[in-house]
């Protein structure tokens, strides 16, 4: 139901999936809106959404909606003040070959340009060995800025899933960078584009 209702209300687009690797695998997306899991979530086939969790503050899943969504869709949801807790949980579910979501930025854009990754998804992938696939978001904040209560209807919104990157050979400020990097350099070609 919420995968057709996304791709009628949004012209949501996804492109990339080829390059997911096998599971268990992070996925890395810029942050630019409240509904950035779904988008992204929304073009795994049904068997890879089960396994794949997301990974929330507190603080935005205290609306009634997004609890049930949270409940729903696998949400790890991270209590701020306990980040050693929440990569511990965050280690298991990658351990059980699950894949992970997590925004590097931490909080969504206040005006629509990447902020800086933290470092979060580069410690997990290096200690479990696990590849990260950059994902670039475009258009969501134009569809959903913030401080508005319902998106607006019909933008195009665009997610590409980028090429895994393997963690072998990084540091984790080298794979925070690179995939940074990545993510910058396609929202880049998408915004010339249009």
């Amino acid at each position: 139901g919420a995968k057709v209702f996304l791709k009628l209300y949004f012209r949501l687009k996804g492109e990339g999936l080829e390059n997911l690797p096998e599971a268990p695998f992070i996925l890395a997306p810029n942050h630019q809106s409240f509904f950035d899991g779904l988008f992204v979530a929304v073009f795994l086939k049904n068997k890879l959404m089960k396994q794949t969790f997301f990974y929330a503050k507190e603080k935005h899943v205290k609306n009634k909606l997004l609890k049930f969504i949270a409940a729903k869709n696998n949400v790890i949801v991270m209590d701020l003040t306990d980040l050693k807790t929440s990569l511990q949980k965050m280690a298991e579910v990658l351990k059980r070959g699950r894949n992970i979501i997590i925004f590097p930025e931490g909080t969504r854009t206040q005006n629509g340009k990447i902020g800086d990754f933290k470092k979060t998804f580069a410690i997990l992938s290096r200690e479990l060995n696990v590849p990260v696939v950059p994902v670039a978001i475009d258009g969501a904040y134009d569809a959903f800025p913030r401080g508005t209560v319902f998106p607006k209807p019909w933008k195009k919104i665009n997610v590409k899933f980028l090429k895994p990157i393997m963690p072998e050979n990084h540091s984790y400020d080298s794979l925070k960078e690179i995939v940074q990097t990545k993510v910058s350099e396609q929202l880049k070609k998408i915004s010339s584009i249009h």
